[in-house]
């Protein structure tokens, strides 16, 4: 989202859009629509691999599981304008958003635990949300306990989206910057 957002800034398309009579609510309520929708397929492809390719056992909430795909895709979407907000170019979208990505994934326990990180790393991993997303996911999935039980983990989430989507609104430009 975020370097798709700013390829389109960047190259004028945001621009001319605002020249239209669609309101730029519309085309924000739409992207995110659309990163949902894909968000959505996604889980559910590779829920069919594990499934079909692994026998491996289906969520054991899966009304939590679905719940999270919306709420993680709204939360994570609001982190991708937050930084399309501070992209500066097109040219360096895609590495400003891995070099921000990867090392969250690791340091998240999306690839594996976390518990014989050094401390700092530890300390670094409490804070990303997607430390939190991937608790409330095993919750889900694993452990068949309530997401709506974890209020911390729901809490850290949202405040991470709307965190971006506040600075988006608040630092996103619609046309290109000046180089």
């Amino acid at each position: 989202l975020a370097i798709t957002q700013v390829i389109r800034r960047e190259s004028g398309h945001l621009k001319r859009l605002r020249a239209t009579p669609l309101p730029m609510s519309t085309y924000v309520l739409a992207t995110v629509t659309s990163i949902l929708g894909v968000f959505a397929l996604q889980m559910l492809v590779t829920l069919g691999l594990g499934l079909g390719l692994y026998d491996a056992s289906g969520p054991k909430r899966p009304l939590d599981l679905a719940f999270l795909v919306v709420y993680g895709g709204l939360a994570f979407a609001g982190l991708g304008f937050g930084a399309a907000a501070l992209i500066r170019s097109s040219e360096g979208a895609s590495a400003v958003v891995n070099l921000a990505v990867l090392p969250m994934a690791f340091l998240s326990g999306s690839f594996g635990p976390t518990r014989n990180y050094p401390d700092v790393l530890q300390a670094v991993s409490d804070v990303l949300p997607l430390t939190y997303f991937n608790r409330l996911l095993e919750r889900a999935y694993l452990d068949d306990l309530s997401v709506f039980t974890d209020v911390r983990s729901l809490t850290v989430v949202a405040a991470w989206g709307l965190g971006g989507y506040l600075l988006a609104w608040r630092m996103f430009g619609w046309s290109p910057r000046e180089r």
